[in-house]
């Protein structure tokens, strides 16, 4: 590596102006934690139901029925508010695509191109969470609620 690739003479990230902070920070965040409230939400909803007594219920009590529609709810929110984090990280690596210059073979040594290192993240962690999300809808569909 040359000296010249050591030192910056621009700003390692020079389209950051063109991405708000809190477009990456939701783009990055938004998937996780969609995911992570409605995992949560999901198994309390799922849970309280059927565990009120002593012993584990068969069936979940009639004035809890309304936690089927509610996980249903949850579940879906999470899936739209993971694709909307990956929206926003695309809009995002799009106005950033070309941050870095033609000779990218030295960006790890400089650090350059972090706004589009987040919105590409975003994209990833956005795309994935939805279908993690998708997945545990998948899977209350087929799993019995209580005890069978």
């Amino acid at each position: 590596m040359s000296a010249e690739h050591t030192s910056l003479s621009h700003h390692p990230a020079p389209h950051r102006h063109r991405v708000a902070t809190a477009s990456i920070a939701f783009g990055v965040l938004g998937g996780p934690l969609a995911w992570f409230v409605q995992l949560c939400a999901g198994y309390a909803l799922a849970s309280a139901p059927c565990y009120t007594e002593a012993q584990r219920a068969a069936q979940p009590l009639a004035d809890l029925r309304w936690t089927s529609p509610a996980i249903i709810a949850v579940l879906i929110t999470g899936v739209i508010v993971a694709l909307a984090a990956f929206a926003v990280s695309y809009r995002s690596f799009a106005r950033t695509r070309y941050e870095a210059g033609p000779d990218q073979q030295y960006l790890m040594e400089v650090g350059a191109g972090r706004t589009r290192f987040l919105a590409l993240w975003g994209l990833l962690l956005g795309a994935g969470f939805a279908v993690a999300t998708a997945l545990t809808a998948v899977a209350f569909v087929i799993l019995p609620r209580c005890a069978g």
